[in-house]
């Protein structure tokens, strides 16, 4: 509330106020992030993130491999991460995991196998990830473990040849946020202290010859786009009892202009006893590329405000519509509600939703 109220100007005397007056205001709110642990999902928390605006949920996953877990005393299983995933998607959350690489127990071959778990099991394949490697700070428990001999952090080299391989594996659906935590070098006491990892590893890709297919390494930044010339893709993929429908503008030149997450849940797919998703089709995500732009501008050659994403919700539509879904729901944040009404969505509970059939 309070942040929604530094947003508009002025002290509300409820969230549900502050949220109606975000949707006018001149400072809107267009995403909410929340970051959790994958045991605190439950039905009772994604209905309460939904009344705070939530729109994605961060989670530290961290391993795949139950043993490397319970190692480090995370206090949770690769079966609650399963769940959370699962219950998130159905209820439309961009979904953020984090992965560690060198944990206690683990190796450079382990870590290559585990990572390929993020996208062989159909019940995680997230839509954003950010690599953490494990860091040796001497106020943890690890260092005591390390002072014994029992654990070795990788080197840099060893490192940056393990991210490179790992790059190449991660979908094209899928954007890497980081590679590193940005924790000052001198608080780390052995291993890699180089913060500057994700260069490091572009650098090695380009010695390769090689390239990493990911969201961020194709984004379209400042470059002119022609509207007339993107090509749109449907990578289709199966994740959470559903089909995912990646849609994505790319130029000639496979640089990415915009995309939408269209999910198509069945009957497989977490019920999420939220009364806007009966019998819908859910649109995760829509972001378009480019500069940043005033709303109501526009700039030659700029993939912003020239319709691009009312195209891709368009086409979400017709995709949902052929398939026998009732209605569409957007998880929209409040400041963004007003983009969605233009386009005939109304307010349910939580979502905008508008009927298909």
């Amino acid at each position: 509330q309070r942040c929604l109220d530094a947003m508009n100007g002025f002290d509300s005397d409820s969230l549900s106020e502050a949220q109606m007056a975000n949707q006018e205001a001149q400072h809107k709110n267009v995403g909410l992030v929340i970051e959790t642990r994958p045991d605190c999902i439950n039905h009772t928390e994604i209905a309460r993130l939904r009344e705070l605006g939530v729109t994605k949920v961060q989670m530290g996953a961290q391993s795949l491999d139950d043993h490397i877990l319970a190692l480090n005393r995370r206090g949770h299983k690769v079966e609650d991460t399963h769940k959370a995933v699962a219950l998130l998607r159905a209820a439309g959350f961009k979904i953020v995991l984090h992965w560690m690489p060198n944990l206690l127990g683990a190796t450079l071959e382990s870590d290559r196998v585990d990572f390929t778990h993020l996208w062989d099991d159909p019940g995680l394949r997230p839509d954003e990830l950010k690599i953490y490697p494990c860091q040796l700070l001497d106020t943890s428990e690890l260092y005591e473990i390390w002072k014994r001999g029992e654990y070795t952090p990788y080197t840099t080299d060893e490192l940056i040849d393990l991210i490179a391989d790992l790059k190449l594996i991660i979908p094209r659906y899928c954007r890497v946020n980081r590679v590193i935590r940005d924790i000052p070098s001198h608080h780390i006491v052995a291993g890699n202290k180089r913060t500057s990892l994700r260069q490091d590893v572009q650098r090695e890709l380009q010695q390769r010859g090689q390239q990493c297919g990911c969201i961020r390494c194709r984004e379209v930044r400042d470059r002119a786009v022609d509207p007339q010339e993107l090509q749109i893709n449907d990578l289709t993929y199966p994740a959470g009892g559903g089909d995912e429908h990646f849609l994505s503008f790319v130029t000639m030149e496979d640089y990415l202009a915009g995309y939408l997450r269209l999910f198509l849940p069945s009957s497989s797919t977490p019920d999420t006893g939220l009364e806007d998703l009966d019998g819908a089709a859910l649109v995760r995500d829509i972001h378009i590329y480019g500069q940043s732009m005033e709303v109501g501008s526009k700039a030659e050659g700029a993939a912003q405000h020239v319709g691009l994403g009312g195209r891709l919700m368009a086409y979400a539509e017709d995709l949902a519509r052929e398939q026998g879904y009732r209605h569409m729901a957007v998880i929209a944040a409040v400041g963004t509600r007003g983009y969605y009404r233009k386009l005939d969505y109304k307010l349910g509970e939580t979502y905008m939703v508008k009927q298909l059939l």
